[in-house]
């Protein structure tokens, strides 16, 4: 019974194709705001994990975050940023909470509860080649539970970004989840979501608008996401995002498919603090909430 709970729900969205599926969710409220879009965008907080050559040049940072996903599964994000002898560097926990379920035998017997969740623990860096190019690496180990079972893996992340200043554009790219399994959960081997994505990030001309285009590639799927940033007047923000996972949300139901598979945040930012709420609406998924906070130093 165990085992099938284990496939059911961890591989339960339509789109997931392994039991790693927390290392493809977004963490930060800024990236659920913009339907996880943000390959090439240097202001995302999910760039250790998106792509690390976008912490270069960042601040001394402290980062919070918290996402509530459907069926009350929950994340956290805390990331430390700092510079180091010329290399920007990130420390970053990511953390998922699935909850408690009841386990029991064939006959329908109770044999108690157990829970699942997930710990990522990683270490980005990145460096400026030039003032228009630039690198970055993670590498950290990712941990999943459920009850007694547990997977280990370590893995590294790959990227790299380049600035258009005519254009107010940067490209980036990045290479997600190169790994090794340390542990399975049992005999079965899962596959690790190794993925490549490149980006585009343009501040518009005419808009107080910051828009990002992304597009995702793993073994057997690929996604498509839309996001951006409104600047707006007094510190305030607002951002908004898509992607081609919208098309297996549609029902047929007009009233429900048409906010299906769009993403909403809005925030404030002070000179060294920033707060935000965000929602993504899966349809008949169910919601996602977020909030997150961070301070520079």
């Amino acid at each position: 019974m165990r085992k099938t709970l284990l496939i059911f729900f961890l591989i339960g969205s339509a789109w997931a194709q392994t039991s790693y599926q927390s290392l493809d969710i977004v963490y930060h409220v800024r990236s659920l705001g913009m339907s996880g879009s943000g390959v090439a965008d240097v202001l995302g907080a999910d760039v250790s994990s998106l792509n690390p050559a976008l912490l270069s040049g960042k601040e001394k940072t402290l980062i919070l975050s918290a996402v509530r996903y459907p069926a009350t599964v929950q994340s956290q994000l805390a990331e430390w940023r700092m510079a180091v002898k010329g290399l920007s560097v990130a420390a970053t926990f990511r953390g998922v909470n699935y909850g408690n379920f009841k386990e029991r035998d064939r006959d329908g017997n109770d044999l108690g509860s157990f829970s699942a969740g997930d710990a990522w623990l990683n270490v980005a860096v990145a460096k400026s080649l030039s003032p228009l190019a630039d690198v970055g690496i993670s590498a950290g180990m990712f941990q999943s539970s459920v009850g007694d079972v547990t997977a280990v893996l370590g893995l590294v992340s790959l990227g790299g970004r380049v600035t258009i200043p005519q254009l107010e554009t940067s490209l980036g790219v990045s290479v997600r989840n190169l790994g090794t399994t340390v542990q399975e959960y049992t005999s079965y081997t899962e596959m690790i979501p190794t993925s490549v994505a490149v980006g585009v990030t343009r501040k518009m001309e005419y808009l107080p608008l910051i828009l990002s285009a992304d597009a995702v590639w793993w073994e057997k799927r690929s996604l498509f996401r839309l996001g951006g940033e409104f600047a707006l007047p007094k510190g305030l923000f607002l951002q908004l995002g898509t992607s081609s996972f919208r098309s297996d949300l549609q029902t047929g139901e007009l009233w429900r498919d048409i906010a299906s598979g769009f993403s909403l945040g809005f925030g404030y930012s002070l000179q060294r603090v920033s707060v935000g709420f965000a929602v993504a609406n899966s349809g008949v998924g169910g919601m996602s909430l977020g909030v997150g906070f961070s301070r520079r130093f």
